[in-house]
């Protein structure tokens, strides 16, 4: 291999500069994660449910209402999206109210749980989300179903069969395709046109790779029909078209599966949340275990982990609805408690892709205890607005202020990383400086363990640092 090919793999040289035909570029997303039942409970709207997968003393009833209501708070963070948990009716789902409550076993794609809230209020929320700036991602099951009986407005119905996918230990799902692909397209696209949906999140992304065939390559396809077609009309929102898969297997298993033959471009990166902030479901780790090498892996390109190539984006996180929160790894006790927190966030503002937040980890929400024990919906703890004491409201300020460079500077998003390692006696700080080379946008990010003051060549001057705090300084 030669050396422009070496550095171009472990440095993203390779990576497209913009997408194609001015769409929106995904790599810019600053996602807020909300699981809808367990986040705020809106007055003057739906009753929400009363029991649902998650920890005893903690909201159930939360609405759409409630996520409008807190839609200043999350442009606040500096979010460009919300992610909601699926919010179809589940209502008569198979399973019983705890699990209907969570909305992954669905009983109608084409309608809202009335539980959350009616069309007219999810249409209030896409046109405010929209006044802000944001765009809306909806959760999408499209391997498993709780009961559907209906067919699609346009008469496609689903195939029931129980059917394995490709994935090892995949389990079964009861759709099957390709003859639930006509449905399971009208549904990714339906949502698009009659609401300006942006994006969608793909629950258990592998139940649609069947036979050897991935059957997001259609469904994406779909997609994007959609969204370019939205976009030659002259519409903002509904264009862009994203779409990211869930799947908690390594760099090899998604190659294999949802990004194989382009069918997706985007899946969570479990891998990279596990180096910067510990395993889904056990706290004996914080991440960061190889120290700052960790995070100079995680800022190089996909290729260097193992992705499938430099064209797909990992969307990287800290938590999600279905672990630990990002909290539960640290010990309340340790003086740098916040700081590690900001840290990791530090690195998803710097991080050259999508990312995600969870909603209570910018108060450094922990975990409860669930019934049963169950560590996949330990996190679904209520949600707020408020913080609780000054260094809750510190470390939503430090979150809001590095997702604000996030946005402003292109190099955050999309550039080149290139890693350098200030030796000083006190202990070593890393300095990752960061390009955008179509706007010549530069950031440099500086990462140290320890209290210090270092100087920085490509700021010409000196920098002082708290343990634990990085710094995010354009370049003049």
């Amino acid at each position: 291999m030669g050396l422009l090919t070496l550095l171009s793999s472990l440095f993203g040289w390779a990576r497209p500069e913009k997408p194609a035909n001015d769409q929106p570029d995904p790599r810019s997303l600053t996602i807020y994660q909300i699981m809808v039942a367990s986040f705020l409970h809106g007055d003057g709207g739906a009753p929400g449910y009363s029991a649902m997968w998650g920890p005893d003393g903690h909201t159930k009833n939360g609405n759409l209402r409630g996520v409008i209501n807190a839609l200043d708070h999350i442009q606040g963070l500096g979010a460009n999206a919300i992610w909601l948990t699926p919010i179809f009716d589940s209502s008569e789902a198979m399973g019983g109210e705890k699990l209907q409550a969570t909305g992954y076993f669905t009983n109608n794609y084409f309608k809202i749980d009335p539980h959350f809230g009616t069309e007219a209020e999810f249409r209030e929320l896409v046109d405010e989300a929209h006044k802000r700036g944001m765009y809306v991602i909806l959760d999408g099951v499209f391997g498993h179903h709780g009961g559907v009986k209906e067919a699609s407005p346009s008469g496609f119905t689903i195939d029931s069969t129980p059917t394995a996918c490709d994935r090892v230990n995949g389990g079964l799902g009861n759709v099957a395709y390709p003859a639930s692909l006509p449905y399971f397209k009208e549904v990714a696209t339906w949502w698009m046109d009659k609401y300006g949906v942006d994006g969608w999140r793909l629950d258990q992304a592998y139940q649609a790779v069947q036979g050897g065939h991935n059957y997001w390559t259609e469904i994406s396809a779909a997609v994007d029909s959609v969204a370019s077609a939205r976009r030659e009309r002259g519409e903002q929102w509904g264009t862009l078209g994203y779409m990211v898969g869930e799947d908690w297997g390594d760099a090899d298993c998604i190659n294999h599966g949802v990004y194989k033959d382009g069918g997706l471009r985007s899946a969570f990166d479990f891998d990279g949340k596990e180096r910067i902030s510990g395993p889904m479901q056990d706290i004996t780790s914080a991440g960061l275990e190889n120290g700052y090498m960790d995070i100079v892996t995680t800022l190089s390109a996909p290729v260097a982990r193992g992705y499938l190539n430099n064209e797909v984006i990992p969307n990287l996180y800290l938590t999600n609805h279905d672990g630990y929160r990002l909290a539960d790894h640290f010990d309340p006790a340790d003086p740098h408690y916040y700081a590690k927190m900001k840290e990791r966030h530090a690195i998803l503002a710097a991080y050259s892709g999508p990312i995600t937040l969870y909603y209570g980890d910018e108060y450094a929400d922990r975990s409860a205890e669930t019934q049963g024990g169950q560590k996949d919906n330990i996190a679904r703890t209520s949600g707020h607005l408020e913080p609780r004491n000054a260094a809750e409201a510190d470390l939503r300020d430090y979150i809001a202020a590095a997702m604000k460079m996030r946005a402003e500077n292109p190099a955050m998003w999309r550039g080149t990383a290139w890693f350098n390692t200030i030796k000083a006696p006190d202990g070593d700080v890393l300095v990752v400086t960061k390009t955008d080379r179509p706007t010549r946008n530069k950031v440099v990010v500086i990462f140290s363990d320890h209290d210090t003051t270092v100087p920085v060549g490509q700021l010409g001057r000196e920098v002082t640092l708290k343990a634990h705090v990085p710094a995010i300084i354009k370049v003049k």
